[in-house]
């Protein structure tokens, strides 16, 4: 699998995973649209993966004391995303100094991803 996307393959591919990314983003809490992650890729400040079934997106999570890959979003093929996308990104991550993984999403994810523990509770209030 090659690298995070990018132009000028992005648009097609873009297009071609934005069903599954938007799918992901319906349980996201209303906090972000389809074109507000593009916009974000396109800053550089999340990397774009699309895979044959899947897509994900990640960002860089700096913290004082460690650097992390958050993988903001995934949709698609849950077993092309564990087993074939997800070892390839954190092997990434690893190269571009990141000492740790992070997921934010719903709790079915920690069934999936066995390797992961939970970090934090996040909670919603409507105002």
């Amino acid at each position: 699998m090659p690298a995070h996307c990018q132009p000028p393959r992005f648009e097609a591919e873009w297009a071609r995973c934005a069903p599954w990314l938007d799918a992901a983003l319906a349980r996201d809490g209303g906090f972000f649209a389809l074109e507000d992650v593009a916009a974000a890729i396109g800053r550089g400040e999340a990397q774009f993966w699309p895979g044959k079934r899947s897509a994900i997106v990640t960002q860089f999570w700096t913290f004082p004391r460690a650097r992390a890959l958050h993988f903001w979003l995934a949709g698609g093929d849950l077993s092309e995303i564990t087993d074939q996308m997800q070892p390839v990104i954190e092997a990434w991550a690893r190269d571009q100094g990141c000492q740790r993984s992070i997921i934010a999403g719903r709790r079915g994810w920690l069934k999936a991803l066995p390797d992961y523990r939970p970090l934090w509770t996040a909670m919603s209030k409507d105002l």
